[in-house]
C-alpha cells in the first residue's frame, strides 16, 4: 500500500507542535536559550534528509551556549539565504493568555503559541521548502540560517555568524521577520536602536517619614516621564518612508525594588527602549538624554546613571533597485498577485547586521504582525504556505 504523502498544511501544525514546546528565551530575559530548540531543528533536518547542516555555538556572559544553525543545499554560485530566528520573547503574565503559551493549540487554519509568528513562521516556512525542494529547478543555492539571540540585539547570533565567512556579497538575503496578511509589504529600512539603563539611587527611608528620604521610585517615575515627552518634542523628525513615522522612546522594563510596603525606595531602575530615525546620530541622543538627567537630579537630591544596554545606529537602506528587491517583488507578484510596496520599521532585525557589512537585505512576510510579543500569539497556517511558495518563486526564478 502506498504511504499517504503529509500535506504542507500537515507538517506545517506537525513541526509546530514539536517547536512551541521547548522555551528559548535568552538568558537576558531569564530563559536557558535557544540550545533545546536548536536540537530539535538538527532532528527535524536530519529526518527530512539534510544531516549536512553546520552548528555554531557561541557562549554568552552567562556561560550559556548559544546556537546557530546553517544549512546550504546546491553547487551554485550565488546563494538564496532564509534568516529566521530561533529565540522568543517571553510569554508575560500568565494572567492575560487565553490558551497555554508553550503548547501548540490547533483551532482550524491557526496556530497559537509563543514563538507561533515570531519567528515561527519563518522557520516552519523555510522546512516546507526543503520538503519541496526541486534541485533541478534551483537558480541560486538554497541556505538557511536558524540563529540566536535575535530578540536582544543578535550579539551571540547573526553579528558572530557573518564573522564565519558563509555569507558572500552577492548572495541574496531575505529575513522572514515581519510582514502583512496580504504580503505586499518589503522592509528595506531600519532605526536605529537605543536600549538604556536607567538607574535612580535616593535614600531609603521608612514609608512614614517622607521627610528623611530621598523617594526613587518616585523621583525615577517623574524623570522617566519628563525624558519621555521631552525626547518626543526634541527628536520630532518625520520619515513617510517609516510605517510609524516618527522616533519611539518608550518606558518598558521596570525592575523590582523593595520588598514590604512600608519601606521608600533608595534604588529604582528603568529601561527605556528607543528607535530613531536615521536622521538622528545616536551618540546627540545620548548626550542629550545625560543632560536632562543631571539637570534634574541635582535639584531632585537624586543620583541618575544611564548605561546603553544596545546601541546600533541604523544602516543605509536596502535600494528598490537591488536584486534581492526586485527578485522578492516579482515572486510576490507572480504568487499573491499583489504589487510590492517598500517600506521602513522601527523594529530591530538581522536585516540591519548585513546591510552593514555592504549586503543588500530585504525583511518580508505574510504575517499578522500585531500577534508578535502579545498574549495569544498565533499564526495563520495558510499564510505560512503562502510565504514558503514565495520563497520558492525566488529560488526558482
Amino acid at each position: 500500500m502506498k504511504a499517504q504523502v503529509e500535506t504542507d498544511f500537515e507538517t506545517a501544525v506537525r513541526i509546530y507542535r514539536r517547536l512551541i514546546p521547548i522555551k528559548s528565551i535568552s538568558p537576558a530575559s531569564g530563559g536557558e536559550g535557544e540550545s533545546k530548540k536548536a536540537d530539535e531543528i538538527c532532528k527535524i533536518l536530519e529526518e527530512m534528509g539534510f544531516s549536512n547542516y553546520n552548528r555554531y555555538n557561541f557562549k554568552d556572559e552567562n556561560g550559556f551556549s548559544r546556537p546557530n544553525i546553517t544549512l546550504k543545499v546546491g553547487n551554485k554560485e550565488r546563494t538564496l539565504w532564509l534568516i529566521s530566528h530561533i529565540d522568543t520573547v517571553p510569554e508575560g503574565s500568565l494572567d492575560l493568555w487565553t490558551r497555554p503559551p508553550f503548547t501548540a493549540s490547533i483551532e482550524s487554519n491557526k496556530v497559537y503559541g509563543r514563538g507561533s509568528a515570531d519567528n515561527g513562521e519563518g522557520i516552519v516556512s523555510s522546512l516546507l521548502m526543503l520538503k519541496n525542494l526541486q534541485k533541478e529547478k534551483m537558480k541560486y543555492n538554497l541556505g538557511l540560517a536558524f540563529v540566536a539571540d535575535e530578540e536582544t540585539g543578535s550579539k551571540y547570533g547573526i553579528a558572530q555568524l557573518l564573522d564565519t565567512g558563509i555569507f558572500n556579497e552577492d548572495d541574496l538575503i531575505v529575513v522572514p521577520d515581519s510582514g502583512t496578511v496580504d504580503g505586499n509589504i518589503i522592509e528595506v529600512a531600519e532605526k536605529s536602536i537605543l536600549w538604556l539603563k536607567v538607574v535612580v539611587s535616593g535614600k531609603q527611608g521608612h514609608a512614614s517619614r517622607p521627610d528623611l528620604a530621598v523617594n526613587a521610585s518616585k523621583l525615577g517615575m517623574m524623570f522617566m516621564l519628563s525624558i519621555e515627552k521631552s525626547l518626543h518634542e526634541k527628536f520630532n523628525a518625520s520619515d513617510k518612508t517609516f510605517e510609524y513615522p516618527l522616533s519611539t522612546f518608550s518606558i518598558t522594563k521596570h525592575e523590582k525594588n523593595v520588598d514590604n510596603i512600608n519601606t521608600i525606595p533608595g534604588k529604582d531602575t528603568f529601561y527605556l527602549d528607543c528607535r530613531i530615525l536615521p536622521v538622528y546620530d545616536l551618540d546627540s541622543v545620548m548626550d542629550y538624554i545625560r543632560e536632562e538627567a543631571l539637570k534634574f537630579a541635582q535639584p531632585n537630591r537624586v543620583k541618575i546613571e544611564i548605561t546603553p544596554y544596545q546601541k546600533e545606529q541604523a544602516p543605509p537602506n536596502t535600494k528598490t533597485t537591488s536584486e534581492v528587491y526586485n527578485e522578492l517583488s516579482r515572486a510576490v507578484k507572480s504568487v499573491l498577485k499583489k504589487d510590492a510596496k517598500a517600506i521602513g520599521i522601527g523594529g530591530g532585525t538581522c536585516a540591519a547586521f548585513f546591510r552593514r557589512r555592504g549586503i543588500n537585505a530585504v525583511v518580508w512576510g505574510v504575517s499578522v504582525e500585531e500577534t508578535y510579543h502579545q498574549p495569544d500569539e498565533y499564526v495563520i497556517v495558510d499564510n505560512v504556505i503562502k510565504a514558503a511558495e514565495v520563497q520558492e518563486a525566488m529560488l526558482y526564478g
